[in-house]
C-alpha cells in the first residue's frame, strides 16, 4: 500500500473518531519559527550636512561673491590703450585678350591685357581697457556651478552675481576711461560678505579627473577664512545592489560617480570647513 492511501485512511479514521483535523495551508518551518521572514531592512548611507550649523553661524553676514574658474585680479587700476584699425579692400576688373596677327616675317602672336582697380579705406580709433578677467565657462562649467550652489544655499548662503553687482556699483560713473577694477572693489564692497573663490586642476588620480582649491576671504577684513584643495571624491557607496551572474548573484559594480555628485561633495566638504571657520571667528 502507497504512503498516500495509508495517509488518507488515516484521515478518514480521525474524521470517523470525531477527532479535528487541521487544515493544511501551506508548508510549515520548525516549531518557533516565524511562518514568514521578513527581509532586513537596507542599509543606507546617510551624509552628515553642515546646513544647519552653517546657517546658524553665519547669521546676517551671508552674502557671497563666487569666482568659478576665476580669481581676483591682484591689478588697482585699469590699463587703457589707443586703438586704430584700417581696413583696406581692393576691388578690380581685369580684360585680356589674346589673337595671332600675320606680319612680314610671319604669324605673331599678340596680347593684350587691361586691369581696373579701386581703393576702399576705412580706419577706426577706439580706446581699448584690460579690465578685470572673467571665465567662460563651458556648459559641463557652469552645471556644476549650479549645483554647488544650490547645495550651498541650504546652509543659508546668499549668491550675489558679480556682473549684475558691478554693473550696479558702475551706472553712475562718467568718462571713456573708468577704472574697472575699482569699481569691481566697490561691487564687493557694497554687496558681498564674503569673497569665494573656486578653481580647478586635472588629476588623475581623482575620481572626476579634477582637483579642487576653495578659498574665502572677508570683505571687511581681507581676512583669508579658508584656504584648501580636495578632489571632492564621492567615494564607496555604502551598498551595492545584487545582480545575477554566472557564478550566481554578486555584488553589482558601483555607478561612476557624475559631476553632480562631486559638486555635491564639493559644496559639504566647503559647508563643513565654512561652519568650523565662523567658529573661531
Amino acid at each position: 500500500m502507497s504512503r498516500r492511501t495509508l495517509l488518507s485512511c488515516a484521515l478518514a479514521c480521525a474524521a470517523t473518531a470525531g477527532l479535528a483535523v487541521p487544515a493544511v495551508t501551506g508548508a510549515q518551518m520548525r516549531p518557533g519559527q516565524p511562518t514568514v521572514l521578513t527581509p532586513a531592512a537596507r542599509p543606507v548611507q546617510q551624509v552628515a550636512t553642515p546646513w544647519t550649523a552653517l546657517r546658524g553661524r553665519l547669521g546676517a553676514r551671508n552674502r557671497v561673491m563666487l569666482f568659478w574658474e576665476s580669481t581676483l585680479d591682484d591689478a588697482v587700476s585699469t590699463r587703457y590703450r589707443d586703438v586704430e584699425t584700417l581696413d583696406r579692400r581692393v576691388h578690380g576688373n581685369a580684360a585680356q585678350v589674346d589673337g595671332v596677327v600675320d606680319g612680314s616675317s610671319g604669324p605673331v602672336g599678340v596680347a593684350v591685357a587691361g586691369a581696373q582697380a579701386h581703393l576702399h579705406q576705412r580706419s577706426e580709433s577706439f580706446v581699448e581697457g584690460e579690465g578685470p578677467a572673467h571665465a567662460a565657462l563651458s556648459a559641463d562649467a557652469r552645471s556644476m556651478q549650479s549645483v554647488f550652489m544650490s547645495e550651498l544655499r541650504q546652509g543659508g548662503v546668499r549668491f550675489i552675481d558679480r556682473t549684475l553687482a558691478t554693473r550696479l556699483a558702475g551706472q553712475s560713473v562718467q568718462g571713456e576711461r573708468p577704472n574697472l577694477h575699482a569699481i569691481e572693489t566697490g561691487a564687493l564692497v557694497g554687496h558681498a560678505d564674503f569673497l569665494m573663490e573656486v578653481t580647478s586642476s586635472a588629476d588623475g588620480n581623482a575620481a572626476s579627473g579634477r582637483r579642487f582649491h576653495v578659498s574665502l576671504r572677508s570683505i571687511a577684513t581681507g581676512e583669508t577664512l579658508l584656504d584648501f584643495d580636495t578632489p571632492a571624491d564621492a567615494g564607496e557607496p555604502a551598498v551595492r545592489p545584487y545582480v545575477a551572474t554566472a557564478n550566481g548573484f554578486e555584488r553589482g559594480t558601483a555607478a561612476p560617480a557624475t559631476q553632480a555628485d562631486t559638486a555635491r561633495v564639493l559644496a559639504n566638504e566647503t559647508g563643513h570647513r565654512m561652519a568650523d571657520a565662523m567658529v573661531r571667528r
